[in-house]
Protein backbone atom coordinates (compact mmCIF):
# COMPACT_ATOMS: atom_id res chain seq x y z
CA UNK A 1 0.00 0.00 0.00
CA UNK A 2 2.93 2.49 0.51
CA UNK A 3 4.41 1.59 -3.33
CA UNK A 4 0.74 2.48 -4.40
CA UNK A 5 0.25 5.78 -2.42
CA UNK A 6 3.73 6.86 -2.86
CA UNK A 7 3.30 6.54 -6.43
CA UNK A 8 0.41 8.73 -6.81
CA UNK A 9 2.26 11.44 -5.55
CA UNK A 10 4.58 14.20 -6.70
CA UNK A 11 7.45 12.38 -4.82
CA UNK A 12 9.38 9.57 -6.61
CA UNK A 13 11.34 7.74 -5.17
CA UNK A 14 12.14 5.43 -7.64
CA UNK A 15 11.68 7.55 -11.00
CA UNK A 16 12.53 5.54 -15.54
CA UNK A 17 15.37 5.48 -16.39
CA UNK A 18 12.39 8.16 -17.07
CA UNK A 19 12.53 8.82 -13.40
CA UNK A 20 10.49 11.70 -12.89
CA UNK A 21 8.95 11.81 -16.56
CA UNK A 22 6.63 9.12 -15.48
CA UNK A 23 4.90 11.17 -12.76
CA UNK A 24 5.10 14.44 -14.96
CA UNK A 25 1.75 14.16 -16.54
CA UNK A 26 0.73 12.97 -13.42
CA UNK A 27 1.50 16.24 -11.71
CA UNK A 28 0.45 18.26 -14.90
CA UNK A 29 -3.20 16.86 -14.24
CA UNK A 30 -3.00 17.34 -10.84
CA UNK A 31 -1.72 20.96 -10.86
CA UNK A 32 -4.26 21.68 -13.46
CA UNK A 33 -7.07 20.13 -10.99
CA UNK A 34 -6.06 22.47 -8.66
CA UNK A 35 -6.25 25.34 -11.06
CA UNK A 36 -10.17 24.52 -11.92
CA UNK A 37 -11.03 24.04 -8.15
CA UNK A 38 -9.43 26.46 -7.30
CA UNK A 39 -12.17 28.67 -6.11
CA UNK A 40 -14.51 25.94 -4.86
CA UNK A 41 -12.85 26.81 -1.44
CA UNK A 42 -12.89 30.87 -1.90
CA UNK A 43 -15.85 32.88 -2.60
CA UNK A 44 -14.32 34.64 -5.25
CA UNK A 45 -13.64 33.26 -8.68
CA UNK A 46 -11.60 34.42 -11.62
CA UNK A 47 -11.83 33.58 -15.11
CA UNK A 48 -8.89 34.43 -18.21
CA UNK A 49 -10.70 34.19 -21.54
CA UNK A 50 -8.07 33.00 -23.67
CA UNK A 51 -10.07 34.53 -26.35
CA UNK A 52 -10.12 38.28 -25.35
CA UNK A 53 -7.19 37.92 -22.24
CA UNK A 54 -8.95 39.81 -19.99
CA UNK A 55 -9.55 39.10 -16.26
CA UNK A 56 -13.01 38.66 -15.13
CA UNK A 57 -13.63 39.13 -11.55
CA UNK A 58 -17.12 36.86 -10.12
CA UNK A 59 -18.36 36.82 -7.05
CA UNK A 60 -20.61 33.67 -5.93
CA UNK A 61 -21.45 31.26 -3.13
CA UNK A 62 -22.63 28.75 -5.50
CA UNK A 63 -20.56 26.28 -5.38
CA UNK A 64 -21.64 24.80 -8.98
CA UNK A 65 -21.84 28.55 -10.14
CA UNK A 66 -18.28 29.76 -9.26
CA UNK A 67 -15.67 29.91 -12.43
CA UNK A 68 -12.77 28.92 -13.37
CA UNK A 69 -9.07 30.10 -13.40
CA UNK A 70 -7.19 29.20 -16.07
CA UNK A 71 -4.16 30.39 -18.75
CA UNK A 72 -2.99 30.52 -21.88
CA UNK A 73 -0.55 28.35 -23.30
CA UNK A 74 2.47 29.83 -22.62
CA UNK A 75 1.31 30.55 -18.78
CA UNK A 76 0.36 26.44 -18.76
CA UNK A 77 3.64 24.90 -20.34
CA UNK A 78 5.70 27.38 -17.38
CA UNK A 79 3.29 25.88 -14.80
CA UNK A 80 3.49 22.26 -15.72
CA UNK A 81 7.42 22.70 -16.53
CA UNK A 82 7.93 24.42 -13.00
CA UNK A 83 9.08 20.46 -11.57
CA UNK A 84 11.66 20.56 -14.51
CA UNK A 85 12.87 23.82 -13.96
CA UNK A 86 14.31 22.49 -10.58
CA UNK A 87 14.84 19.43 -11.55
CA UNK A 88 17.46 20.03 -14.00
CA UNK A 89 19.79 21.69 -11.70
CA UNK A 90 19.95 19.32 -8.88
CA UNK A 91 21.04 16.17 -11.37
CA UNK A 92 24.84 16.68 -11.09
CA UNK A 93 24.82 17.55 -7.37
CA UNK A 94 22.57 13.86 -7.21
CA UNK A 95 25.14 11.60 -8.39
CA UNK A 96 28.02 13.32 -6.59
CA UNK A 97 26.38 13.47 -3.36
CA UNK A 98 25.44 9.86 -3.91
CA UNK A 99 29.42 9.00 -4.43
CA UNK A 100 30.21 10.77 -1.38
CA UNK A 101 27.66 10.01 1.09
CA UNK A 102 25.80 6.82 0.06
CA UNK A 103 22.03 6.66 -1.43
CA UNK A 104 20.35 5.73 1.41
CA UNK A 105 21.47 9.15 3.14
CA UNK A 106 20.93 11.37 -0.07
CA UNK A 107 17.45 9.36 -1.28
CA UNK A 108 16.09 9.24 2.06
CA UNK A 109 16.63 13.02 2.35
CA UNK A 110 15.23 13.54 -1.03
CA UNK A 111 11.93 11.74 -0.19
CA UNK A 112 11.44 13.66 3.62
CA UNK A 113 11.82 17.19 2.10
CA UNK A 114 10.06 16.77 -0.97
CA UNK A 115 7.05 14.93 1.07
CA UNK A 116 6.70 18.35 3.44
CA UNK A 117 7.15 20.84 0.52
CA UNK A 118 4.49 18.58 -1.18
CA UNK A 119 2.00 19.28 2.15
CA UNK A 120 2.32 22.67 1.58
CA UNK A 121 1.78 22.89 -2.16
CA UNK A 122 -2.52 23.73 -0.73
CA UNK A 123 -1.24 26.52 1.04
CA UNK A 124 1.17 27.80 -1.71
CA UNK A 125 -1.75 27.36 -4.35
CA UNK A 126 -4.04 29.55 -2.25
CA UNK A 127 -1.52 31.94 -1.87
CA UNK A 128 -1.31 32.86 -5.60
CA UNK A 129 0.26 31.50 -9.00
CA UNK A 130 4.17 32.00 -8.08
CA UNK A 131 3.71 30.49 -5.17
CA UNK A 132 3.11 27.54 -6.31
CA UNK A 133 5.79 27.76 -8.98
CA UNK A 134 8.06 28.21 -6.60
CA UNK A 135 7.25 25.26 -4.55
CA UNK A 136 6.91 23.03 -7.37
CA UNK A 137 10.61 24.38 -8.74
CA UNK A 138 11.78 23.31 -4.69
CA UNK A 139 9.97 20.15 -5.01
CA UNK A 140 11.86 19.25 -8.78
CA UNK A 141 15.05 20.51 -7.09
CA UNK A 142 14.79 18.36 -4.27
CA UNK A 143 13.83 15.50 -6.25
CA UNK A 144 16.54 16.07 -8.27
CA UNK A 145 18.59 13.33 -6.96
CA UNK A 146 16.56 10.67 -6.85
CA UNK A 147 17.80 9.02 -10.19
CA UNK A 148 21.32 9.36 -9.85
CA UNK A 149 20.73 7.66 -6.47
CA UNK A 150 18.66 5.04 -7.89
CA UNK A 151 21.64 4.17 -10.17
CA UNK A 152 24.41 4.74 -7.89
CA UNK A 153 22.62 2.07 -5.24
CA UNK A 154 22.02 -0.17 -8.33
CA UNK A 155 25.75 -0.23 -9.17
CA UNK A 156 26.74 -2.00 -6.51
CA UNK A 157 23.28 -4.09 -5.85
CA UNK A 158 23.03 -5.45 -9.36
CA UNK A 159 24.66 -7.77 -11.27
CA UNK A 160 24.82 -6.83 -14.93
CA UNK A 161 23.04 -9.85 -15.71
CA UNK A 162 20.26 -8.68 -14.06
CA UNK A 163 20.11 -4.85 -13.69
CA UNK A 164 17.86 -5.03 -16.51
CA UNK A 165 15.42 -6.74 -15.11
CA UNK A 166 16.07 -5.13 -11.52
CA UNK A 167 15.49 -1.34 -13.06
CA UNK A 168 12.32 -2.63 -14.75
CA UNK A 169 10.86 -4.15 -11.03
CA UNK A 170 11.56 -0.19 -9.54
CA UNK A 171 9.98 1.40 -12.78
CA UNK A 172 7.22 -0.74 -12.66
CA UNK A 173 6.17 -0.49 -9.37
CA UNK A 174 6.30 3.29 -9.88
CA UNK A 175 4.19 3.19 -13.02
CA UNK A 176 1.75 0.91 -11.62
CA UNK A 177 1.31 3.75 -9.09
CA UNK A 178 0.97 6.31 -11.70
CA UNK A 179 -1.79 4.50 -12.92
CA UNK A 180 -3.99 4.20 -10.10
CA UNK A 181 -3.03 7.51 -9.35
CA UNK A 182 -4.28 9.04 -12.56
CA UNK A 183 -7.45 6.63 -12.57
CA UNK A 184 -8.47 7.78 -8.96
CA UNK A 185 -7.34 11.01 -8.70
CA UNK A 186 -10.54 12.72 -9.97
CA UNK A 187 -12.65 10.90 -7.85
CA UNK A 188 -10.90 11.85 -4.85
CA UNK A 189 -11.14 15.40 -5.81
CA UNK A 190 -14.78 15.34 -7.14
CA UNK A 191 -15.37 13.34 -3.43
CA UNK A 192 -13.13 15.29 -1.02
CA UNK A 193 -11.74 18.71 -2.70
CA UNK A 194 -7.91 18.48 -4.87
CA UNK A 195 -6.13 19.29 -1.65
CA UNK A 196 -6.81 15.75 0.21
CA UNK A 197 -4.70 14.16 -2.86
CA UNK A 198 -1.74 16.04 -1.76
CA UNK A 199 -2.11 15.43 2.06
CA UNK A 200 -2.39 11.71 1.12
CA UNK A 201 0.69 11.63 -1.10
CA UNK A 202 2.19 13.40 1.50
CA UNK A 203 1.36 11.65 4.17
CA UNK A 204 2.39 8.34 2.46
CA UNK A 205 5.91 9.63 1.33
CA UNK A 206 6.73 10.54 5.06
CA UNK A 207 5.41 6.50 5.91
CA UNK A 208 7.92 5.65 3.18
CA UNK A 209 11.01 7.33 4.85
CA UNK A 210 10.49 5.80 7.93
CA UNK A 211 10.62 2.38 6.05
CA UNK A 212 13.46 3.20 4.13
CA UNK A 213 15.96 4.04 6.74
CA UNK A 214 15.04 0.93 8.31
CA UNK A 215 15.12 -1.06 5.25
CA UNK A 216 17.62 0.30 3.03
CA UNK A 217 21.21 0.05 2.90
CA UNK A 218 24.39 1.48 0.41
CA UNK A 219 25.50 -1.78 -0.45
CA UNK A 220 25.77 -5.59 0.66
CA UNK A 221 28.83 -4.96 2.27
CA UNK A 222 26.79 -3.13 5.10
CA UNK A 223 23.65 -5.14 5.29
CA UNK A 224 23.23 -6.93 8.35
CA UNK A 225 20.75 -9.58 7.44
CA UNK A 226 21.81 -10.34 3.89
CA UNK A 227 23.36 -13.80 3.83
CA UNK A 228 26.57 -14.93 3.58
CA UNK A 229 26.11 -16.80 0.20
CA UNK A 230 24.02 -13.71 -1.41
CA UNK A 231 26.43 -11.05 -0.77
CA UNK A 232 29.32 -13.57 -2.31
CA UNK A 233 26.89 -13.70 -5.33
CA UNK A 234 26.67 -9.92 -6.02
CA UNK A 235 30.04 -8.62 -4.87
CA UNK A 236 31.64 -11.41 -6.76
CA UNK A 237 29.42 -10.66 -10.31
CA UNK A 238 30.11 -7.10 -10.28
CA UNK A 239 32.40 -4.95 -11.79
CA UNK A 240 36.11 -4.17 -10.05
CA UNK A 241 35.69 -0.15 -9.05
CA UNK A 242 37.17 1.07 -6.09
CA UNK A 243 33.95 3.40 -4.71
CA UNK A 244 36.15 6.49 -2.97
CA UNK A 245 38.10 7.44 -5.77
CA UNK A 246 38.20 11.18 -7.16
CA UNK A 247 35.48 11.68 -9.63
CA UNK A 248 37.02 12.22 -13.46
CA UNK A 249 34.97 15.50 -13.96
CA UNK A 250 37.50 16.40 -16.92
CA UNK A 251 37.45 12.85 -18.47
CA UNK A 252 33.89 11.93 -17.79
CA UNK A 253 32.22 15.62 -19.62
CA UNK A 254 34.70 14.86 -22.50
CA UNK A 255 34.23 11.62 -22.97
CA UNK A 256 32.28 11.22 -26.29
CA UNK A 257 30.59 7.76 -25.39
CA UNK A 258 28.90 9.65 -22.05
CA UNK A 259 27.49 12.04 -24.71
CA UNK A 260 26.10 9.34 -27.26
CA UNK A 261 24.17 8.47 -24.32
CA UNK A 262 23.60 11.74 -23.05
CA UNK A 263 21.91 12.31 -27.08
CA UNK A 264 19.93 9.14 -26.90
CA UNK A 265 18.28 10.13 -23.13
CA UNK A 266 18.00 13.63 -24.71
CA UNK A 267 15.52 12.29 -27.53
CA UNK A 268 13.81 9.91 -24.89
CA UNK A 269 12.72 12.55 -22.70
CA UNK A 270 11.53 14.14 -25.87
CA UNK A 271 9.14 11.73 -27.09
CA UNK A 272 8.11 10.84 -23.63
CA UNK A 273 7.02 14.73 -22.81
CA UNK A 274 5.56 15.04 -25.53
CA UNK A 275 3.51 11.74 -25.34
CA UNK A 276 2.73 11.98 -22.02
CA UNK A 277 2.17 15.65 -21.07
CA UNK A 278 1.39 17.41 -24.34
CA UNK A 279 -1.02 14.66 -26.08
CA UNK A 280 -3.73 15.31 -23.01
CA UNK A 281 -3.84 19.37 -24.09
CA UNK A 282 -4.25 18.03 -27.94
CA UNK A 283 -6.80 15.61 -26.87
CA UNK A 284 -8.76 17.88 -24.81
CA UNK A 285 -8.64 21.12 -27.44
CA UNK A 286 -8.55 19.51 -30.84
CA UNK A 287 -10.61 16.39 -30.30
CA UNK A 288 -12.72 17.20 -27.29
CA UNK A 289 -12.07 14.33 -25.07
CA UNK A 290 -13.13 14.46 -21.42
CA UNK A 291 -10.03 13.41 -19.73
CA UNK A 292 -11.18 13.85 -16.09
CA UNK A 293 -14.91 12.28 -17.43
CA UNK A 294 -12.51 9.01 -19.35
CA UNK A 295 -10.15 8.68 -16.24
CA UNK A 296 -9.56 5.03 -16.62
CA UNK A 297 -9.36 5.62 -20.38
CA UNK A 298 -7.18 8.22 -20.39
CA UNK A 299 -4.68 6.15 -17.82
CA UNK A 300 -4.29 3.20 -20.28
CA UNK A 301 -1.00 4.48 -21.71
CA UNK A 302 0.66 3.78 -18.12
CA UNK A 303 -1.04 0.49 -17.60
CA UNK A 304 1.10 -0.30 -21.72
CA UNK A 305 4.19 1.56 -20.57
CA UNK A 306 4.34 -1.05 -17.48
CA UNK A 307 3.28 -4.34 -19.51
CA UNK A 308 5.87 -3.29 -22.13
CA UNK A 309 8.49 -3.01 -19.42
CA UNK A 310 7.98 -6.59 -18.26
CA UNK A 311 7.77 -8.33 -21.37
CA UNK A 312 10.60 -6.69 -22.94
CA UNK A 313 12.95 -7.35 -19.57
CA UNK A 314 12.21 -11.18 -20.10
CA UNK A 315 12.58 -11.04 -23.74
CA UNK A 316 16.06 -9.37 -23.63
CA UNK A 317 17.46 -11.42 -20.54
CA UNK A 318 16.59 -14.02 -22.18
CA UNK A 319 18.34 -12.97 -25.05
CA UNK A 320 21.62 -11.72 -23.65
CA UNK A 321 21.61 -15.44 -21.74
CA UNK A 322 20.94 -17.81 -24.57
CA UNK A 323 22.38 -16.08 -27.84
CA UNK A 324 25.82 -15.14 -29.09
CA UNK A 325 24.58 -11.58 -29.94
CA UNK A 326 27.17 -9.06 -28.51
CA UNK A 327 25.15 -7.07 -25.60
CA UNK A 328 25.98 -3.52 -28.01
CA UNK A 329 24.13 -4.74 -31.17
CA UNK A 330 21.07 -5.93 -28.70
CA UNK A 331 21.14 -2.41 -26.94
CA UNK A 332 21.34 -0.75 -30.17
CA UNK A 333 18.26 -2.91 -31.73
CA UNK A 334 16.03 -2.02 -28.95
CA UNK A 335 17.22 1.90 -29.63
CA UNK A 336 14.76 0.98 -33.10
CA UNK A 337 11.89 1.17 -30.74
CA UNK A 338 12.65 5.30 -30.65
CA UNK A 339 11.89 5.32 -34.26
CA UNK A 340 8.62 3.65 -33.28
CA UNK A 341 7.95 6.52 -31.51
CA UNK A 342 8.07 8.83 -34.19
CA UNK A 343 6.28 7.25 -35.95
CA UNK A 344 3.49 6.62 -33.89
CA UNK A 345 3.66 10.68 -33.21
CA UNK A 346 3.15 11.44 -36.66
CA UNK A 347 0.15 8.88 -36.52
CA UNK A 348 -1.37 11.00 -33.37
CA UNK A 349 -1.65 14.22 -35.63
CA UNK A 350 -3.33 12.29 -38.77
CA UNK A 351 -6.23 10.60 -36.57
CA UNK A 352 -8.50 13.89 -36.75
CA UNK A 353 -10.90 14.05 -34.74
CA UNK A 354 -10.87 10.16 -33.80
CA UNK A 355 -9.80 9.97 -29.87
CA UNK A 356 -10.15 5.91 -29.86
CA UNK A 357 -7.20 5.80 -32.49
CA UNK A 358 -5.21 8.44 -30.53
CA UNK A 359 -5.62 6.83 -27.45
CA UNK A 360 -4.41 3.37 -29.21
CA UNK A 361 -1.50 5.81 -31.06
CA UNK A 362 -0.59 6.69 -27.75
CA UNK A 363 -0.50 2.91 -26.37
CA UNK A 364 1.40 1.87 -29.30
CA UNK A 365 3.87 4.35 -28.98
CA UNK A 366 3.98 3.72 -24.72
CA UNK A 367 4.57 0.05 -25.55
CA UNK A 368 7.81 1.47 -27.52
CA UNK A 369 8.91 3.29 -25.10
CA UNK A 370 8.89 0.64 -22.50
CA UNK A 371 11.98 -1.11 -24.32
CA UNK A 372 13.99 1.90 -22.80
CA UNK A 373 14.65 0.82 -19.67
CA UNK A 374 15.77 -2.50 -20.23
CA UNK A 375 17.26 -1.80 -23.11
CA UNK A 376 19.41 1.25 -22.96
CA UNK A 377 19.55 2.50 -19.32
CA UNK A 378 21.60 0.19 -17.53
CA UNK A 379 24.02 1.36 -20.59
CA UNK A 380 25.01 3.65 -18.27
CA UNK A 381 26.14 1.50 -14.90
CA UNK A 382 27.72 -0.98 -18.00
CA UNK A 383 29.72 1.84 -19.31
CA UNK A 384 30.77 3.96 -16.44
CA UNK A 385 30.82 1.37 -13.74
CA UNK A 386 30.70 2.83 -10.10
CA UNK A 387 30.15 6.55 -11.38
CA UNK A 388 27.09 5.36 -13.19
CA UNK A 389 25.30 7.89 -10.23
CA UNK A 390 27.06 10.77 -11.39
CA UNK A 391 27.09 9.68 -15.22
CA UNK A 392 23.44 9.43 -15.16
CA UNK A 393 22.90 12.74 -13.00
CA UNK A 394 24.74 14.33 -16.08
CA UNK A 395 22.45 12.97 -18.85
CA UNK A 396 19.62 13.36 -16.26
CA UNK A 397 19.92 17.32 -16.02
CA UNK A 398 19.79 17.39 -19.80
CA UNK A 399 17.42 15.49 -20.69
CA UNK A 400 14.94 17.14 -17.99
CA UNK A 401 15.16 19.95 -20.02
CA UNK A 402 12.82 18.89 -22.20
CA UNK A 403 10.24 19.23 -19.12
CA UNK A 404 9.80 22.69 -19.81
CA UNK A 405 11.26 22.84 -23.13
CA UNK A 406 8.54 20.71 -24.86
CA UNK A 407 5.83 22.56 -23.29
CA UNK A 408 6.92 25.48 -23.53
CA UNK A 409 7.62 24.87 -27.78
CA UNK A 410 4.36 23.50 -27.88
CA UNK A 411 2.42 26.68 -26.21
CA UNK A 412 4.43 29.07 -28.85
CA UNK A 413 3.27 26.93 -31.93
CA UNK A 414 0.05 26.61 -30.96
CA UNK A 415 -0.90 29.84 -29.04
CA UNK A 416 -3.73 31.30 -30.89
CA UNK A 417 -3.46 28.63 -33.31
CA UNK A 418 -5.30 25.50 -31.53
CA UNK A 419 -5.57 23.84 -34.97
CA UNK A 420 -4.62 20.69 -36.62
CA UNK A 421 -2.08 21.65 -38.76
CA UNK A 422 -0.57 23.22 -36.28
CA UNK A 423 -0.12 20.38 -33.75
CA UNK A 424 0.83 18.25 -36.94
CA UNK A 425 3.94 20.63 -36.88
CA UNK A 426 4.63 19.53 -33.01
CA UNK A 427 4.57 15.78 -33.82
CA UNK A 428 6.85 16.17 -36.93
CA UNK A 429 9.69 18.32 -34.88
CA UNK A 430 8.95 15.18 -32.05
CA UNK A 431 9.00 12.64 -34.46
CA UNK A 432 12.38 13.68 -36.19
CA UNK A 433 13.68 14.18 -32.63
CA UNK A 434 13.34 10.60 -32.16
CA UNK A 435 14.25 8.78 -35.03
CA UNK A 436 17.62 11.01 -34.54
CA UNK A 437 18.13 8.95 -31.20
CA UNK A 438 17.97 5.78 -33.22
CA UNK A 439 20.13 6.80 -35.75
CA UNK A 440 22.72 7.68 -32.65
CA UNK A 441 22.66 4.42 -31.20
CA UNK A 442 23.23 2.46 -34.14
CA UNK A 443 26.39 4.33 -35.38
CA UNK A 444 28.00 5.59 -31.90
CA UNK A 445 26.54 3.18 -29.00
CA UNK A 446 29.11 1.50 -27.04
CA UNK A 447 28.37 -0.43 -23.88
CA UNK A 448 32.53 -1.66 -22.95
CA UNK A 449 33.53 -0.10 -19.88
CA UNK A 450 35.74 3.42 -20.48
CA UNK A 451 38.96 3.54 -19.25
CA UNK A 452 38.41 6.01 -16.87
CA UNK A 453 35.96 4.25 -15.06
CA UNK A 454 37.97 1.31 -14.48
CA UNK A 455 39.90 0.41 -11.42
CA UNK A 456 43.30 1.79 -11.84
CA UNK A 457 44.85 -1.28 -9.88
CA UNK A 458 42.60 -3.63 -12.18
CA UNK A 459 44.43 -5.45 -14.90
CA UNK A 460 45.28 -3.70 -18.08
CA UNK A 461 41.49 -4.86 -20.33
CA UNK A 462 42.28 -5.90 -23.66
CA UNK A 463 40.48 -4.54 -26.25
CA UNK A 464 36.41 -4.92 -26.92
CA UNK A 465 37.28 -6.64 -30.02
CA UNK A 466 39.42 -9.83 -27.93
CA UNK A 467 38.09 -12.43 -25.73
CA UNK A 468 40.01 -11.13 -22.34
CA UNK A 469 39.82 -14.91 -21.14
CA UNK A 470 41.91 -15.95 -23.98
CA UNK A 471 44.20 -13.24 -24.00
CA UNK A 472 45.03 -13.61 -20.60
CA UNK A 473 46.19 -17.10 -21.93
CA UNK A 474 48.42 -16.24 -24.88
CA UNK A 475 50.49 -13.19 -23.69
CA UNK A 476 52.36 -15.87 -21.66
CA UNK A 477 52.63 -17.68 -24.83
CA UNK A 478 53.81 -13.88 -26.77
CA UNK A 479 56.58 -13.77 -24.56
CA UNK A 480 58.32 -17.13 -24.33
CA UNK A 481 57.78 -17.14 -28.60
CA UNK A 482 60.44 -19.42 -29.74
CA UNK A 483 60.73 -20.14 -33.94
CA UNK A 484 62.23 -23.70 -34.60
CA UNK A 485 63.25 -23.96 -38.01
CA UNK A 486 63.53 -27.74 -39.52
CA UNK A 487 67.03 -28.78 -39.97
CA UNK A 488 67.10 -30.03 -43.90
CA UNK A 489 63.74 -31.85 -44.67
CA UNK A 490 62.30 -28.74 -46.89
CA UNK A 491 64.33 -26.51 -48.80
CA UNK A 492 62.60 -22.87 -48.11
CA UNK A 493 60.13 -24.56 -45.34
CA UNK A 494 58.35 -22.32 -43.51
CA UNK A 495 59.43 -21.40 -39.44
CA UNK A 496 57.39 -23.32 -36.83
CA UNK A 497 56.11 -21.43 -34.33
CA UNK A 498 56.50 -22.98 -31.07
CA UNK A 499 54.05 -21.78 -28.14
CA UNK A 500 55.48 -22.41 -24.76
CA UNK A 501 52.96 -21.92 -22.14
CA UNK A 502 52.00 -23.48 -19.19
CA UNK A 503 48.14 -24.42 -19.98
Amino acid sequence: MALVFLRTDPVSWAQDPDVDKLFQPARSKLINDVIKNFTRENNTAFELHNETRKLRHANSTDYKSQGKFSWDPITQGRIIGAYSYGHVFSQVMGGFLEARFGGKKVLGLSILLSSVLTLLTPAAAVAGEWWLFVVRVAVGFVQGVTYPSIFGILSRWAPPSERGRLLTIVTTGETLGVFVGFTLTARLITLFGWAVTLYITGVAGLVFCCIWCLLAFDSPSVHPRISEVERKYIESNLETTTKRREIPWFKMLTSPHLWVLIYIHCTDGWGFYMMLTCLPLYMDTILNFNLDANGALSAMPYLTLMASRILSTVIIDAIMKLSSFKKVNIRKTSLLALAGVGACLVAVGHVRCDSTAAIAMLCLATVMQGVMVPGFYPSYTELTLGYSGVAFGISNAVANCAGFIVPMTVGIITDENQTVAAWQKVFYIGAAISVSGSIMALLFLRTDPVSWARDPDEAQVPDEAQDPDEDKLLQPARDKLIRVFEDGEKEGSCPEIVYETSV
